[in-house]
């Protein structure tokens, strides 16, 4: 961004007539008062500097390329890396579960209401579709999966 500086100098000059229209130098330039006295203002305006023109080579669009790629690629692997661990931990594999063969007629309630009296039914049976990949109805002669926690 360039920016023009401008300003208003007084030059005293011997009394000439009212209007003088000749340059002083090549940025600025002479203009009338308008009065009959012997100063002249004069506006100057800094020379303007040549503007070049910036180029990037091949090289250099790799290296923006490479500056811009660099961060990306890191928080790739950082989020790659910190992704959580595994679910078959040791921790997650020691739990034992208690199989039930249900009868005629024995839903998943009943079932919910036997094994945990004190809980609320509808979370045991959620647990217990959940464990037992359940998608639809039971039968007669399943065998269901229990939590051990019941």
């Amino acid at each position: 961004m360039s920016a023009v500086l401008a300003f208003t100098a007084p030059i005293h000059r011997p009394v000439e007539p009212d209007y003088i229209d000749e340059p002083c130098s090549e940025t600025g330039s002479v203009r009338s008062s308008g009065h009959t006295n012997n100063v002249t203002y004069v506006n100057f305006l800094p020379a303007a500097t040549p503007t070049t023109r910036l180029r990037i080579t091949k090289r250099g669009r790799r290296v923006l390329t490479a500056l811009v790629a660099l961060p990306l690629v890191i928080g790739a692997l950082v989020a790659a890396l910190n992704s959580g661990g595994a679910v078959a931990t040791a921790e997650g594999a020691s739990q034992d579960f208690t199989y039930v063969t249900l009868s005629s007629g024995e839903t998943l309630w009943h079932l919910a209401a036997e094994i945990a009296p004190n809980a609320d039914p509808r979370d045991v049976v959620a647990e217990i579709v959940s464990l037992n990949n359940l998608e639809g109805p039971v039968q007669a002669g399943q065998k269901i999966a229990l939590p051990a926690g019941y």
